[in-house]
Parts: C-alpha cells; sequence; structure tokens
C-alpha cells in the first residue's frame, strides 16, 4: 500500500475515537477527528460555508429534505474536496467525517466501524461524561441519531451498514486496546495480500 489511509466510522460511547488516537499513535502516522480537522479547517477562505460540516452539527428534517432535492448540486463538495487534499499523499487515520464515503474509491482505503452493546456505551458514557444513566442514554440516542441523519445528508448512503466498510468490531466485547490490536492484525493482513498480488 503506498499509504496507510483509515477511517473510523463510530456508535457513541463505543470509544471510537479513543480507538483512532491510539491505532496512529502505534502506526506513527497523522490523527484527524472533530477538532484536528476544525483547527485545519478555520485557516481555509471558506470556513464559514463549511462550519457545520466539521462540526457535525446535527441535521434539522427541514435541511435534510432540502439536500435531497440538491443532492446533485454537491452537498458537501468543498469539506469533501478538503478533506481529499490533506489526506492525498500521507497515512492518516480520520474519524467521521463521512471519511469512508469520500475516499471509498482509493484503493489505500482501510474503513473500520466500531460499535457496542448499549450497556458497554451507558458506562463508558456515564463515567467518561459523568452523566446519569438517563441523561447518558438521552445522549447516546440523540449523538446516534445525528451521526445517522448528517452521514445521509452529506452522502445519500446509510451510516452504520455493514457494506460502507470493511470492517465492523465490537468494542464492548474485545475491549479498546484489544480493538486496536484487532485492526493492527488486520491492517497488516491486508498489506501481505496486497503485496503477494
Amino acid at each position: 500500500m503506498s499509504r496507510l489511509l483509515i477511517t473510523i466510522g463510530r456508535e457513541y460511547g463505543s470509544g471510537g475515537r479513543e480507538i483512532g488516537q491510539k491505532l496512529a499513535r502505534r502506526l506513527n502516522i497523522a490523527f484527524y477527528g472533530r477538532d484536528e480537522l476544525m483547527d485545519i479547517a478555520k485557516h481555509t477562505t471558506n470556513y464559514e460555508e463549511v462550519q457545520s460540516f466539521y462540526e457535525e452539527l446535527p441535521v434539522n428534517s427541514l435541511l435534510y429534505a432540502i439536500a435531497m432535492n440538491n443532492f446533485k448540486n454537491g452537498i458537501g463538495r468543498i469539506p469533501f474536496e478538503q478533506i481529499r487534499a490533506l489526506c492525498n499523499d500521507k497515512s492518516c487515520v480520520i474519524v467521521g467525517r463521512c471519511s469512508n464515503y469520500i475516499f471509498r474509491d482509493d484503493p489505500d482505503l482501510i474503513s473500520i466501524f466500531v460499535h457496542a452493546d448499549k450497556q458497554f456505551r451507558l458506562d463508558r458514557v456515564m463515567q467518561v461524561e459523568g452523566l446519569s444513566k438517563q441523561r447518558a442514554n438521552e445522549r447516546i440516542e440523540e449523538v446516534d441519531r445525528g451521526r445517522r441523519t448528517f452521514f445521509e445528508y452529506y452522502t445519500k448512503s446509510s451510516w452504520d451498514k455493514a457494506d460502507g466498510y470493511h470492517l465492523s468490531l465490537d468494542s464492548g466485547v474485545l475491549g479498546i486496546d484489544e480493538t486496536v490490536d484487532e485492526i493492527v492484525s488486520y491492517i497488516e493482513r491486508r498489506i501481505r495480500i496486497r503485496e503477494s498480488k
């Protein structure tokens, strides 16, 4: 592979961001999550136009309906181009931001989806964010609904369907560090298979 282009979609509370950070450190490559991409976007001339994309803001139903009518007019064109340019010639891990869709035709893409059962996610959100069980449950449902709508708004595809990813892992079964190990093992196998052809 000429570069490692790893994208991570994730359910809220599954640890996808932490997994992406640990994976990037382990592979010694760049990591781009919400904060990193926003910092880069802030230095572009059209930041106001793409701010909601980088912040992964939820999309309301009226905007979604308009987007579906205007899909062919290039919804997401500018941020998609910015992310493609950023990762054009370098190895990196990108979390969220429709990245598996943006790079779907790139031969170097390794797209991953991280999920977990509800109890694992509840426990994690309660611990990390200091929320009650009820509020953590509401937050999980709210964020996942927002991510699903956001993805569909920009891609007209499904966020959590298996055919949008090369690998789907349950971090609640494996744990965060073992999930990273499994992803590294998968990447190594992909490289060996590709090099043997």
